[in-house]
């Protein structure tokens, strides 16, 4: 059986891109001023479309582990971007919330994102990208279905 060159595969190809963006996320996001991981803009951004998330939530949101949400929350809170407060119907859930600082936080580093996107998307057609998007969400459902 023939090998198959890693660097030939998709998931090699996804893997890169990931790691490329990630990169280009924390260096020049940093550049910036603004001191996020990808992880804490993911919770920002969907806390500014819904507040009072629960962990759990979020966890389902950006696919994350609770231990490690617990720890991106507990960094977050830290820096006052974030509340956690006991959801009033259940106590054995925890509500996260914005304060002004991270709403503050989120609305210029989505007009950066907004910025950025326009670069690094440059010469794509939103057809490919929405293309894109499809075969990767198939993808996922695949992996998931197992």
């Amino acid at each position: 059986m023939a090998r198959v060159r890693v660097q030939d595969s998709l998931a090699y190809s996804i893997y890169r891109s990931a790691r490329l963006l990630r990169r280009h996320f924390m260096t020049e996001g940093g550049a910036e001023g603004f001191e996020l991981t990808q992880e804490q803009w993911f919770v920002l951004n969907k806390l500014a479309l819904k507040d009072g998330r629960s962990q759990v939530e979020l966890c389902e949101d950006i696919f994350a582990d609770r231990p490690n949400m617990t720890r991106i929350l507990a960094t977050m809170q830290r820096r006052g971007l974030v509340r956690r407060a006991p959801d009033p119907g259940d106590s054995r859930k925890t509500q996260v919330f914005l304060t002004d600082e991270g709403r503050t936080l989120e609305l210029g580093f989505s007009s950066w994102a907004r910025r950025q996107r326009k670069r690094i998307f440059a010469g794509i057609s939103e057809q490919d990208l929405l293309t894109a998007r499809r075969v990767l969400h198939q993808l996922e459902q695949n992996i998931l279905k197992g």
